[in-house]
Order: C-alpha cells, then structure tokens, then sequence
C-alpha cells in the first residue's frame, strides 16, 4: 500500500514537471511567434500589391548587393568590389558570413531575384524572433523558467530591438544580437554548471562556432570578444578556480584564431591596415592567441601554484596579462589600431552628423525614438543595471555568473547611454536584468500581501505598466497594419522614394558591367550623395565614388563627392566628376553631412542648369529623370526630391555677326511628370565677328526628359530654328549656324547650319 501511494506520487509530480514543461514550451513559443509578429506589422509595405519587394535603404541595401553578388555566383563570395570607391573599387570592409548564409538560404527556395529579395526581406524577424531562445536560457539559468521567460516578452516587445530588425530590412543586426545572446547564454550555461570531459569539450568547440561566426559577421566584433571572452578569463581566474575551463577557452581562441587568420590570408591586407581594428583583420588573430597564451598560463599557474585568496589571483592575471600585453604594444602598427579602435566606440562622426544612431540614449535630437519608446520605463533603469546585479552577489551561489552579467550590463549599458546605436546590444543582457529584478521584487513583496499570487500579479502589472509606451507603439503599428488602405500602402516614403528612383537610374542609363562579375570592370560611375551610395547603388546597379561607408573606405573619394556639392563653379565640377569617372550625378536639395549646397550646385538642381541672373547657363550637364517633380511642386516653389544628370560635352553654336550684338538660344523641355524647364543660354559677338554658345540639351532625345522641339536661336534681329543632335551634345561638335536669308536670297527662309 505504502509502495504504491510512493509510486503514485512519483508518477503524479512526474506528469507535474511535464505539464510545467508543457506550459514553459507553449509560452516560450508564444514570445517566439509575438517577436515575429511585431518586427512583421509593416508586411504590405515591404510586399507590395504588384509583387515586388521594398528592401530598407543604406546598409541593409549593401548587405543585399553582396548576398545577391553570392546568391547568383554560389558559393562566392564578393570580396573585392568594383561598385564601391570607383573607378578603383576597393575590398569589401564588411565580414563574410552573413551575407554568405543568406544567398545560401536564398538558393534553397529559388534562383530568380525575387524569392532572393523575399528571403532577404525575413531574415531579421526571423533571426531577431529566435534570440528570444537564448535570451530564455540565460534568464532560466539564473532565476528559473519563470525569469527566462519574463525576459524573452521583454526582448520581443522593446523596441530598442525591434525597429532595426522589422521585415524588409536585411541588415547585420539582428544577426549580431542572436549571437550575442549565444555568447551569453553559453557563458552563463559554463558558469553555472560542471560538465564531465566530453561535454566540456562538446561546449568549447559550440562556444568556438559561436565566436568564430560573430567575428565573421559583424565588422565591430572586439568589443564582443574582449568583453565575453575577457569576462569569462576573468570568472574562472579570479572569481572561481577552473584550469580545466580556462585550458578550454585557450583551444577554443586557437582554433578560432586559425579561422580568422585563413581568411585574412585569403582576402589579404583590410583597407584599414593589417591589424585594424573596424575590421576583420590580425589584430582579431593576435588578440585570439594572446587570450589563449593567458588563458592557458593562468591554468598552469593554478595547477602547478594553487592560489587560495583571490586578490592575489587578480594580481597574477594583470602581472601575466602585462607581460604578455606590454611587447605587443612597443610595435606602433598594434597599438596605433588599438588606441583608434578603443576611440571608436563612442566616436562621433563629423561626416555622419545626420546620423541619429550616435546620439545619446537620453537625447531630444528629431528623427529618432525616445528612450521611454525605445525601453519603456526600464529606460531609467539602465543607469542601475549594473547596481542591480551587484545587489545579488553577497550570498549568491553563482558568484561567476554574477560577474559575467555584471560586466556586459555594465559596458553595454554605458555605451548605450552614451549612443543609441548599442541600444540593440543591450536589449540582449537587458532583457534579462529587467525581469531578473522583477523576480527579485516579487521575492520581497511576497511577505507583504496576502500570497505568492498576488505579488505575482504585482510584479507582472509593474512590468507591463513600464512597458506602457513600446506597447502604445506596437499598437499603432497593429492598428494602421489592420486599417491600412490601399492608398495608404501606395504612398511612397523618403526610403522608397530613393529605391524606385535607383530603378528609374538603371533604366534611363546603359548598363554597366560586373556587377554581378567581379572580373569585369564597370564603362562609367554614378555621382551621389554620400548618405545615398548603398541604396542606389542596388537599386540602380551603377558603381558609386562615395557610399554610406564614409571616409573609412577611401578618404580621398568621399571628400571629392561631398566637395561635389559644395563647389561654387562649373568648371570645379567638372573636374571632380571627371576624377571620379561619373557620366552621371545625382542630386538633392541639401547639401551633404549637413552642409550648405554650392552655389552651382543650387543653379544644378533648383534652376535645371538654367542661366540665372548674374550667372550663365550651365553647359556641361543635363537633366535625364527626376523623383517627385510635377507641376503643382514646381508652382508651390518646393524642390523636387532627386534628379539625375548627365555630364557632357556640349554642342557649341557659333554665329557671325557685329561685334557685341547678342546671340541667344532657348529650348524648351518637358519632364514626365510635366514640368515645363525653359532652357537658355546667351553669349555676345565678340571682337573676332564670332560668337559662341554651348548647350547641354540635344533636340532628338526620346528618352523621358525631352526638348519640346528644336532650339530658338536669336541674334540681333533675326530669329531662327536649329535641331542639336544627341551626339554632338554628347561630343562637343561645333555647330555653325546663320540666320535665315533675307527675302529673295534664298529659296526659303529655313536656318543654315554646318558642323
């Protein structure tokens, strides 16, 4: 009777553990489909009605140019390309990896552009919706099932991880955030628990992976390695006494530093140098191998020299870390990087100043989100995150775990408060603080209220109250997903705007080769404003001097493109686009990195090229499309969005006549969306009985900006029609014109030309 109540109780809490289980799962499964859910609300704006694809503009776009690049030439990969700093193209400064796994991804379902586009447009909810999974586990491990899953509704409902991982947008940092995750959640996994032989050495070849593919993924992975790695050294020295994991972590950083050094070796020297530090380079291999020269010097020290008293095992690791440290920083090509690299961090770009990810988290500047609608109300819990965890460790059982989260809150934390860029970084370990206090609370309320319930209850409004503005957020988002109209859907925004005119650039120009080959070189380059270069240059196909890469790719060429822009003649112009190989340009009402337009390039976009008072017409460029233009803008005075122009020779027209009289000639051309450009250039007779006009607008172009009808030529009194062909516009022909003859001089009244 006795045995079988026993065998019945066992069986009874066996089916309690699995229906917990069950619970567990569901829920976690639910975070799961919620974080895809939220970074899916904008679904029919990235798939339109007509079936194409709407990719989120700048980096994201580069990402899509390279996987493309690897999608169509499976399995390479586009190391070098000569689409970006043209004419010479450069090497790519981005890792390898991710772009790599989404062509290969994209294989698997179809070969077509599209279904690639369409994998591309999923990949970051996707990859954002399952760091939902390690997010859980780290939070399991340290508070239970209860604070795992507290912390995955929080990672899925902050937007501080969402708005750079919605649907459409295929960039990088969904993908870091998922590995970060990993990385913590198999530091805290090693912190925690003691594995026989087989299954620690199982865990360091997965936790190898895990920073092997972060370091092959996103270009700023010395923070991560010398934060996770350098945390986990520290736990198992200082805080613990483990030999056995550090011998571990040593093999590990070798076998990882000898990845990365096989691919530097294939890819050969970054832009930045052989040891930079902003990309994947040696620096990456030297720091490896000197973590794996400390890591396995402490695990000698403790096994041949126990140390009791930690202070003391402190001072070993700076002792050894200096001796190891100091010799590598007596070589100025390691510790130049190292000094430019620590800056980094929290450098504010001059040239980026549009850039709202360097902006402090609490800051009022336009464009970006709030902290309260980044974090909620665990947005002025940041500053105490590290405190947070702190207040644990007196008693705690999991003293290296402590730390290892102390030190990601802590460095996270300050550069998230420090720039909003990081704040997806610290949504991963923040997540995690946030519901492990939460737990904490309710552990202290308990004693207060009537039952566990009840402070259960507590805790849970308290946490869902903080997270009041994300959730007004999201509900917007549901709400205008539900009712959005089919004329809402067919507004174009600023992003999509650019995109659809990239396509109007790649239709209305030749095609240039090795976009797709990158042993053929491009004929001609695209001039653009820098903060446009990644977007155009997939959208339009077209090699571009400058892109959203900055000066960090090749300084010289940025500076020619921005100065572009700023130059207050013609001929300065001229002689840039030229260096720089552009056949065409592309230009926008304000200048670039916040500064004023020159004073051409105000006469190039704002007057067509048109002759201004005190200013002649521009002889060297042509409208050939433009975004957004219509009459109604035009007569409400509002500039159009983008326009594209070709730079070209010019057909001259000469005329004889009496010195000073005034020769002037006038066309007048139509836009598609039928805006009327009056066209005019003048010059005066000079001394030589001569006098010369150069055009930049032929009179037989088809294409969709076209002169109404052939030029009106005027000289003194006489009026008459002259046609300009495309290639002597294209050539600089000289065009000698006359007037018509006088009645009775002639057969008829038409004008007289000759090349």
């Amino acid at each position: 009777m006795n045995t079988g109540s026993r065998v019945a109780g066992q069986t009874g809490a066996t089916d309690g553990r699995a229906g917990a289980r069950g619970w567990v799962i569901a829920a976690l499964l639910l975070a799961f489909a919620l974080s895809l859910g939220i970074r899916s609300l904008q679904f029919d704006l990235a798939f339109s009605d007509d079936g194409a694809v709407r990719l989120a503009p700048h980096d994201a776009s580069y990402h899509a140019r390279r996987a493309l690049y690897s999608f169509v030439n499976f399995p390479s990969v586009l190391i070098f390309d000569p689409y970006i700093a043209y004419p010479d193209g450069a090497p790519v400064p981005i890792p390898p990896l991710y772009d790599w796994l989404l062509a290969g991804v994209a294989r698997i379902f179809g070969q077509d552009t599209l279904t690639f586009e369409r994998v591309a447009a999923w990949a970051s909810p996707l990859l954002s919706a399952l760091t939902v999974l390690p997010i859980f586990a780290v939070g399991r491990r340290l508070g239970g099932s209860g604070v795992g899953l507290g912390a995955a509704f929080l990672f899925a409902l902050l937007p501080a991880s969402s708005n750079r991982s919605g649907i459409g947008n295929p960039d990088h940092h969904a993908a870091v955030a998922l590995l970060a995750a990993c990385w913590l959640a198999s530091l805290i996994a090693e912190a925690v628990s003691d594995r026989d032989r087989r299954r620690r050495w199982l865990h360091a070849v997965l936790h190898a992976a895990v920073v092997a593919a972060m370091l092959l993924v996103w270009s700023g992975s010395l923070l991560y390695l010398v934060l996770g790695e350098g945390a986990r050294l520290f736990a198992s020295t200082v805080i613990g006494r483990h030999p056995d994991r550090l011998i571990d972590q040593g093999a590990a950083a070798l076998l990882v530093a000898g990845l990365v050094g096989s691919w530097v070796v294939l890819t050969g020297n970054p832009l930045g140098g052989p040891f930079s530090t902003t990309e994947l380079s040696w620096m990456h291999t030297v720091v490896l191998v000197a973590l794996a020269l400390l890591a396995a010097s402490m695990a000698a020290l403790e096994v041949f020299r126990p140390q009791p008293i930690a202070w003391r095992r402190l001072l070993r690791v700076a002792v050894v870390g200096l001796l190891i440290v100091l010799p590598l920083l007596s070589f100025d090509e390691l510790r130049e990087p190292l000094a430019s690299g620590t800056g980094f961090l929290a450098k504010q770009d001059v040239w980026a100043a549009l850039n709202i990810e360097q902006q402090p988290l609490f800051s009022s500047s336009p464009g970006r989100l709030p902290a309260t609608t980044l974090f909620g109300g665990y947005a002025f819990l940041i500053p105490l995150a590290p405190l947070l965890v702190a207040l644990r460790w007196r008693g705690s059982r999991l003293p290296e775990a402590l730390f290892v989260m102390l030190a990601w809150t802590t460095l996270l934390g300050l550069l998230t408060l420090d720039q909003v860029r990081y704040a997806m970084d610290f949504a991963v370990v923040g997540s995690v603080v946030f519901a492990w206090s939460l737990a904490d609370l309710k552990t202290r309320i308990t004693p207060w209220l009537p039952g566990s319930g009840v402070a259960t209850a507590v805790v849970v409004g308290l946490g869902v109250a903080l997270l009041a503005p994300p959730l007004a957020l999201h509900k917007g988002g549901l709400i205008r997903a539900l009712k959005r109209p089919a004329s809402a859907r067919a507004q174009i925004s600023p992003s999509e705007l650019v995109r659809r005119f990239g396509e109007e650039i790649r239709r209305v120009t030749p095609e240039t080769s090795g976009y797709l080959d990158s042993e053929l070189l491009p004929e001609y380059g695209l001039l653009v404003p820098p903060s446009l270069g990644h977007t155009l240059l997939y959208a339009a196909r077209r090699p571009v001097p400058a892109n959203n890469f900055g000066p960090y790719l090749d300084p010289e060429k940025y500076h020619r493109a921005s100065e572009f822009y700023q130059v207050s003649t013609e001929a300065a112009a001229v002689a840039i686009a030229e260096q720089l190989g552009a056949r065409y340009v592309v230009t926008r009402p304000r200048g670039v990195a916040g500064k004023s337009p020159g004073a051409f390039f105000a006469q190039l976009h704002i007057g067509d090229g048109a002759a201004t008072a005190g200013r002649a017409a521009l002889e060297h460029f042509r409208l050939i499309a433009e975004a957004g233009g219509s009459p109604a803008l035009a007569r409400r005075r509002r500039p159009i969005p983008l326009k594209l122009f070709e730079r070209v020779q010019g057909a001259v027209l000469e005329a004889r006549g009496e010195p000073g009289e005034l020769l002037a000639a006038e066309a007048k051309i139509t836009t598609p969306g039928g805006r009327k450009i009056r066209y005019r250039a003048v010059s005066r007779v000079g001394s030589d009985g001569l006098a010369r006009i150069r055009v930049s607008y032929s009179t037989d172009r088809t294409t969709p900006v076209r002169a109404a009808g052939p030029y009106s030529v005027s000289l003194a009194e006489a009026r008459w029609q002259v046609p300009v062909s495309d290639a002597a516009v294209r050539e600089g022909r000289v065009l000698r014109v006359s007037p018509p003859r006088a009645a009775g001089e002639g057969s008829n009244a038409l004008p007289g030309f000759a090349e």
